[in-house]
């Protein structure tokens, strides 16, 4: 297979490599796997939306889904001009949270163009119900229990439930009926509060799943990980062109309202918000 040919097909199905694909890389390649990740790190990294720190960083998971398929999902880092810092998306956060959309259930090596920081190592163990993870950080290998010695996780907080376990893909055709079944597939074992968004430019939809996290603040917020999936496009993101963001949640002692519109006012004023929020009993739409 041509990389060119290649890279334009991870762009279109944003950021997920067949592993038919990735052998056909690295047959072409005359690269073993390691090698092969390695070059596609590589080529994904510019990728990345990074006007504040200028560091571009990539991120290669290779995943298997409940059908015993395996396949590869990229990320990259993603930071959000005239917002926090606390805005910024991490490209391990992009990678997991797009393998996850995609129907992981199970991780079996994670790539890395650059040291995960520690905020990214207690991302990291929120999935992995064993932390021999392998990790490859260039030419350095280590698992997540060697990166994340004496860890705190979901049974700290007597949470038995992981991430991939709710990593079925979705089957709806439309896109409110796709957000909702995002809302049902989301993580918050902690809050209760699950949560999904769609991003709209025009006819193309992009959608964040809610991720929690033991240690609350690396939870991965919605509409940062549905911008991070239009980042996988490769073309940066056009602010501009987002005409509709709509946010969907279960009522909770958490809310991810008022945080969502400030930044959807900030970054794209001319975008239409609407919010979802629904309790036991019934569906509340405010627009």
């Amino acid at each position: 297979m041509c990389p060119t040919l290649l890279l334009e097909s991870i762009k279109q199905e944003r950021g997920i490599i067949s592993a038919q694909q990735f052998e056909n890389l690295s047959q072409f390649l005359g690269n073993n796997h390691k090698d092969t990740a390695q070059w596609l790190l590589t080529q994904i990294q510019p990728w990345a939306v990074a006007p504040i720190s200028e560091f571009q960083v990539a991120a290669l998971v290779h995943a298997r889904n409940h059908q015993g398929e395996e396949f590869y999902a990229a990320g990259v880092n993603v930071e959000l001009p005239h917002c926090g810092l606390e805005s910024a998306v991490h490209a391990e956060q992009t990678a997991l949270h797009n393998a996850w959309l995609n129907g992981a259930c199970e991780l079996l090596h994670l790539y890395v163009s650059a040291t995960p920081c520690g905020y990214c190592r207690q991302f990291i163990n929120e999935f992995c119900a064993d932390t021999g993870l392998e990790i490859s950080i260039g030419e350095v290998e280590a698992t997540l229990s060697e990166l994340l010695p004496l860890a705190f996780g979901p049974s700290d907080l007597g949470v038995s439930e992981r991430i991939l376990a709710a990593g079925a893909q979705t089957t709806a055709k439309g896109a409110s009926e796709l957000l909702q079944q995002h809302l049902q597939l989301s993580y918050a074992p902690y809050s209760g509060g699950q949560a999904a968004l769609m991003l709209s430019m025009g006819e193309q939809h992009f959608y964040g799943r809610y991720i929690e996290n033991a240690a609350f603040n690396p939870s991965f917020h919605p509409l940062l990980a549905a911008l991070s999936q239009v980042a996988l496009l490769g073309q940066g993101i056009d602010f501009k062109a987002i005409d509709r963001v709509s946010l969907a949640e279960l009522d909770s002692l958490k809310s991810h309202q008022d945080s969502t519109e400030a930044m959807v006012r900030r970054l794209a004023p001319q975008a239409r918000f609407q919010y979802h929020c629904a309790n036991s009993n019934a569906a509340a739409v405010n627009t």
